[in-house]
């Protein structure tokens, strides 16, 4: 029994490691993304976010939490979210409002701005606009 007890433990433990190593590597900086663009030609797409932006919340909870959005932003771009209440947005780049989402290319010419929260079929329309 104690044995069984010890092994649930041990378990948990490391699913709780896994769980936050992979929240720690999951924020990635600009520079980061700029050196992945460059290496596999893909374009950045910034997330400008902010605190308590229920807007924000909500895009990041029904449409970039959906598994097919996910696997799209993976193979076609490199994602970097900026908090503009705790971070500087790279480039100067000015937004009016969160979330507003930048592509920039490896060049670091802005390609596009949208701002604004979408449901998961429109944001996956102008997310193919952009590739």
């Amino acid at each position: 029994m104690k044995l069984i007890v010890i092994f649930i433990f041990l378990f948990v433990g490391i699913l709780l490691i896994k769980e936050q190593t992979f929240k720690a590597s999951d924020k990635m900086t600009y520079e980061q993304a700029l050196v992945l663009s460059k290496e596999h030609n893909k374009s950045i797409m910034l997330k400008l976010t902010a605190e308590n932006c229920k807007y924000c919340i909500k895009m990041d909870k029904e449409v970039l939490a959906n598994p097919e959005v996910e696997q799209f932003l993976f193979k076609h771009f490199i994602s970097v979210t900026i908090n503009v209440d705790r971070e500087v947005v790279p480039l100067g780049i000015e937004h009016n409002i969160t979330p507003t989402f930048i592509f920039v290319n490896k060049d670091e010419e802005i390609l596009s701005k949208l701002p604004g929260s979408w449901n998961k079929k429109d944001f996956m329309d102008l997310l193919n606009n952009r590739i």
